[in-house]
């Protein structure tokens, strides 16, 4: 989690492309309006309300701009607070995310924009077996959270906006704690965006554009995930088990900031293993009984030392999750879980960036089964 907050953190860093001096950040604020979604009935619960307070560079705003590649975003960070409807069961949670906004038709009095983001949570009342087993949804104090916003907005004044429209927030552990059905809200937004501009006139650095390598290249992964052995909900306070993942892909970028990915990976459960061995589950090849096969096709979007992966996952062999996690399961859930699977996530390019033919790269990413979280993954990949 420290790395994955050190990688996060130092994304919003790098991603202003100015100096504090040469460009004042736009100030939103906003208040969210929900209910959270959840499948077992909590006593007395409420709606959910939220504070939202986003600081956002412009970028793209000079010629030599390497985000004019990606339509010229605004880049920065989102603090938000929320009670969540419950204040015995659910509690409080306090998130810190980068995030990234495109706001169209800039010129007009009328516009839209759509905020993206992803990063920790941190929840005051998690399940306890003991003193609030109540709370399905979360399991854990720290946790991820994801936004995705479409708005409208109006402008009343040269630097002042009012903006409104949904917000989808999305909290998930990862399976890494038990119960993780996860938290989701659908919520209303109303709030403000100031945006004072840049200054005029300020030197920017001279960015190098990437070169639009078209060859296909070869990467190799390493990878190390940590989960409990469990269904959504139960059993709990259970040990946590490690999985171990090698893979290789074929990878080429497509229009320079898009990477195109081919792969096939095996991954090791110990947990799987542990329970077959003393549960005597399988007479024979045990090990191999506790392994997932899969395909998969993917797509990176590279930011110079950063990559944000979208991978889908056909699983060819899975032997122990489809007979013992999915005996009950029929129809399109069965269908789904025991053959799709996906993984999203970040990759830091440390050394020769995101753009080089030949690169190490360090990544973390939450892995699933179709939508159901499995475990977190943090991996080694060398391109060349």
């Amino acid at each position: 989690m420290l790395f994955g907050i050190s990688v996060l953190y130092s994304y919003c860093v790098y991603s202003q492309e100015n100096t504090t001096n040469g460009f004042t950040p736009d100030v939103q604020l906003s208040y969210l309006y929900g209910s959270v979604k959840n499948p077992i009935s909590i006593p007395n619960q409420g709606n959910a309300h939220y504070l939202q307070l986003s600081l956002l560079h412009q970028t793209g705003s000079q010629e030599q701009s390497l985000y004019a590649l990606y339509k010229k975003p605004s880049i920065g960070a989102t603090v938000l607070y929320g009670f969540l409807g419950s204040k015995d069961v659910l509690g409080n949670v306090i998130a810190l995310y980068p995030t990234w906004q495109y706001m169209f038709n800039t010129s007009k009095n009328l516009g839209a924009s759509i905020r993206i983001g992803s990063g920790f949570a941190y929840f005051t009342n998690p399940y306890d077996k003991i003193s609030n087993q109540d709370n399905k949804l979360v399991g854990s104090h720290i946790s991820n959270c994801t936004e995705i916003s479409p708005n409208i907005w109006f402008k009343f004044a040269p630097t002042t906006y009012v903006q409104t429209g949904v917000a989808l927030m999305h909290f998930s552990n990862g399976h890494t704690a038990i119960p993780n059905i996860g938290l989701n809200d659908v919520t209303f937004r109303l709030g403000v965006i100031y945006r004072p501009g840049s200054l005029v006139g300020v030197a920017m650095p001279i960015r190098v554009k990437p070169n639009n390598d078209t060859v296909w290249r070869k990467r190799i992964q390493l990878s190390v995930g940590r989960h409990e052995l469990a269904y959504t909900t139960y059993p709990v306070d259970g040990p946590t088990y490690n999985i171990y993942k090698v893979g290789g892909y074929l990878t080429r970028q497509i229009n320079r900031i898009h990477d195109f990915q081919l792969g096939l990976t095996m991954a090791f459960y110990d947990s799987y293993y542990t329970f077959i061995k003393y549960e005597n589950y399988y007479s024979h090849f045990k090990p191999f009984m506790a392994t997932q096969t899969t395909l998969h096709i993917g797509h990176e979007f590279l930011l110079q030392h950063f990559g944000i992966l979208t991978e889908m996952g056909l699983k060819v062999l899975d032997p122990f999750y489809r007979s013992y996690f999915l005996a009950d399961e029929i129809d399109f859930a069965y269908t789904s879980k025991s053959l799709l699977s996906a993984r999203v996530g970040l990759t830091y390019y440390p050394f020769n960036g995101a753009f080089a033919s030949k690169k190490l790269g360090i990544g973390m990413f939450i892995k699933t089964n179709f939508v159901q979280a499995d475990y977190v993954d943090y991996s080694i990949s060398y391109t060349f």
